[in-house]
């Protein structure tokens, strides 16, 4: 069909079930077609594919068009061309498409090569109708097959056949791994693409870690090599080690003993030849990619320059993939220092944070939070978030949180510590803005004294389910005018209010967080940890189409502080005490019997065991152990301010033993709920026990 059409490449899309998505199954290609596109949305109609999809009828377009709409394709595809596609119709059924690429510039695709490319789509539609009828899934294959277009021209034969088809696959492994945002995504897009598109028979990539290869990926391989090739010393005789050391790959034929046995299966047919490719990111190597081909594939190993260009794009593909990791790493480091360890529960309320970054590389942005435990025994909430989302962002949130904090400490109302607030960042004269919501709530009261400068309105919402509106003023950002005045609005809450402070990142920009999903949340038990996970899970589910970092911080007023005292106790834990298990064991049977329920305290005890050493051992943090008594239920939860969720120790290191370490698992078994919370800086692990007798 190709050679037919005097195409540079002829693809067969199919569609990826369940997506919008036509992905390439088959492509016939000449060494000028590897630019063909492997990959097409149907509703961008841009593409002839597309159009093609949705009409059922042939349709054309012309480079020009295709890159106004992708101009990241002129990077790979740097020349005029002209694609034409014909629908595969089964009773006027689409089942995908066929279509054709041209070299050409500006000009009309010929009406008998239209006539021609129809009259294959139909015949192909014809048989694909008949795979289908007989139960073969007609789902296109992660990494299509591709063939070389037979060009019957002197000469040409060999360099058609032997190379076009690695130099496509070459070229579409560049396009993938220049946007992996992982080094797992480079490593697992390496192999597919060298199994199914190179047809090695087995793959193995290494990374230098000191003296020694650390083994990261594999298909196809035995056992016992990969246990040999991890941890392999570079100044051994192995393969890989020979060509690190001399820099430049290395090829042993099926009879070489040093790689006899790596293969998973017997290969038959006289076995493999292996390649060990060294990588390299320019300035040094980086580790090893190991492929086994058939000892018929002599046609790949003959071609040493596509094997080296295989290595040079999976080595900067790496290299790219680490130093964003690293990146991403500090900036997330960063940020996480300049949050609140984590959130004070003072007598009377309930609280809990979440922070989702949306951040690429090195930015940071300038949300923060914080709850303060004033000495009056008020509490000070304040949510706010600097303009912009870069380190300038960060630093200037850093100083106005310092500014913050310190101002409420003095205990003034919230209107005046936004004015000096706002004084500060008019004195830093950064040329930056930011919003800021502060309030000031008595436990005893209830009374709640809240200002905003120019930062969306906190939610509140009653044990009813009902939404509180108040006429709040808000104020101008923070850093706009020198003079500006705040004005403090005051609440009255009623025990079981719930305060949901929030950033606009986490929501669309200028709305407010949606009531009913906080009403029906709330109703649904009330618990702040599931809240919050509901509410930043949403967030980063769709975290690709934003721009702006979330914060959240979720408030629940108990009631009057000397009432809640009488349920609550609480307990720090300094960092790596492990002993800090045992003492908690016996502060909660004791906390259990002043509350009249000593038969909880052996399950009671046996929990808050496992997961405070849980959080010893893997937190590397203080741990702080909050204990709450409600009528149904004994709530327990173990704050760290490590942000990576809580794992579970199914065998404990001796020296934690007696101090439990069992993990997870026993607490999932006995627990009537429990939950493991991402808390903004760190997590929360918390988990419920019935009251014996209590009404459920």
């Amino acid at each position: 069909m190709a050679y037919e059409l005097d195409a540079a490449a002829v693809t067969v899309f199919l569609p990826v079930p369940g997506t919008a998505e036509l992905r390439a199954a088959a492509v016939a290609v000449t060494p000028l077609g590897v630019g063909s596109i492997e990959k097409v949305f149907v509703d961008d109609e841009v593409y002839p594919s597309a159009r093609a999809w949705h009409s059922g009828k042939a349709a054309t377009s012309h480079s020009a068009a295709i890159m106004a709409g992708h101009p990241l394709l002129s990077v790979f595809a740097p020349f005029p061309y002209q694609a034409s596609a014909a629908p595969l119709l089964s009773s006027g059924r689409p089942l995908g498409t066929i279509t054709a690429f041209w070299l050409r510039a500006h000009s009309e695709t010929h009406p008998e090569e239209l006539e021609r490319l129809t009259e294959a789509a139909a015949d192909l539609a014809a048989h694909l109708d008949r795979l289908a009828r007989e139960g073969t899934a007609l789902a296109p294959p992660a990494v299509p097959l591709v063939g070389a277009v037979e060009d019957m021209e002197a000469g040409a034969e060999h360099i058609t056949a032997s190379t076009a088809p690695l130099i496509y696959h070459l070229h579409k492994l560049a396009i993938q791994l220049a946007d992996a945002p992982l080094t797992r995504d480079v490593i697992d897009w390496t192999i597919e693409r060298a199994v199914e598109g190179f047809g090695a028979q087995a793959v193995a990539l290494a990374f230098i870690d000191g003296e020694r290869l650390h083994l990261v990926g594999a298909a196809g391989c035995a056992g016992e090599y990969l246990r040999t090739l991890d941890g392999a010393s570079l100044g051994g005789t192995s393969p890989e080690a020979e060509a690190i050391t001399r820099s430049r790959q290395r090829l042993y034929d099926p009879t070489d003993p040093r790689t006899r046995g790596r293969l998973a299966k017997t290969q038959p047919d006289g076995g493999c030849i292996w390649a060990v490719l060294p990588l390299s990111d320019g300035r040094q190597s980086t580790g090893t990619l190991s492929v086994a081909f058939a000892s018929g594939r002599s046609d790949i190993i003959a071609e040493e320059a596509t094997l080296t260009a295989l290595a040079t794009i999976v080595a900067q593909g790496l290299e790219r993939a680490r130093v964003n990791e690293a990146q991403h790493a500090l900036a997330e480091g960063l940020q996480q220092a300049l949050l609140p360890r984590m959130l004070a529960q003072p007598a009377g309320v309930v609280a809990t944070s979440r922070y989702a970054s949306a951040t690429s590389g090195i930015e940071l942005g300038g949300d923060w939070y914080d709850l303060i435990a004033l000495h009056n025994g008020k509490i000070a909430l304040v949510i706010g978030d600097v303009e912009g989302h870069n380190t300038s962002a960060a630093v200037v949130m850093g100083q106005l949180r310092s500014a913050v904090r310190a101002y409420a400490a003095e205990e003034h109302e919230p209107g005046k510590v936004l004015e000096r607030a706002n004084q500060v960042l008019v004195d830093l004269d950064t040329d930056l803005y930011a919003t800021c919501c502060c309030a000031l709530l008595d436990p005893d009261t209830g009374v709640l004294q809240v200002a905003t400068a120019g930062h969306p309105v906190p939610a509140v919402c009653t044990v009813t389910g009902t939404l509180v509106s108040s006429d709040l003023d808000i104020g101008l950002p923070l850093g706009v005018e020198a003079e500006a005045l705040f004005e403090t609005t005051e609440l009255r809450l009623q025990p079981g209010t719930l305060l949901a402070f929030y950033t606009d990142g986490l929501v669309d920009f200028g709305s407010v967080l949606d009531p009913q999903v906080l009403q029906d949340a709330f109703r649904g038990g009330g618990h702040l940890e599931a809240l919050g996970d509901g509410l930043i899970g949403d967030f980063e589910a769709l975290h690709a189409s934003h721009t702006d970092d979330a914060a959240l911080m979720l408030v629940y007023y108990e009631g009057p502080s000397a009432e809640a005292r009488e349920n609550v106790r609480q307990l720090k834990i300094q960092k790596r005490d492990l002993h800090g298990a045992q003492r908690t064991r016996h502060l909660i049977r004791g906390w259990l019997e002043e509350w009249g329920l000593p038969d909880m305290a052996d399950e009671e005890e046996l929990l808050v065991s496992e997961v405070v050493t849980n959080g010893l051992v893997h937190g590397d943090s203080d741990v702080y152990v909050y204990v709450r008594r409600y009528p149904e239920h004994v709530r327990v939860e173990v704050r760290d301010s490590d942000p990576q969720l809580a794992r579970t120790v199914t065998v404990p290191r001796e020296e934690d033993q007696a101090e439990g370490g069992r993990g997870l698992v026993i607490v999932s078994a006995l627990a009537s709920a429990w939950g493991n919370s991402p808390s903004g800086r760190g997590k929360t692990v918390w988990f419920e026990l019935p009251v014996p007798g209590a009404s459920l």
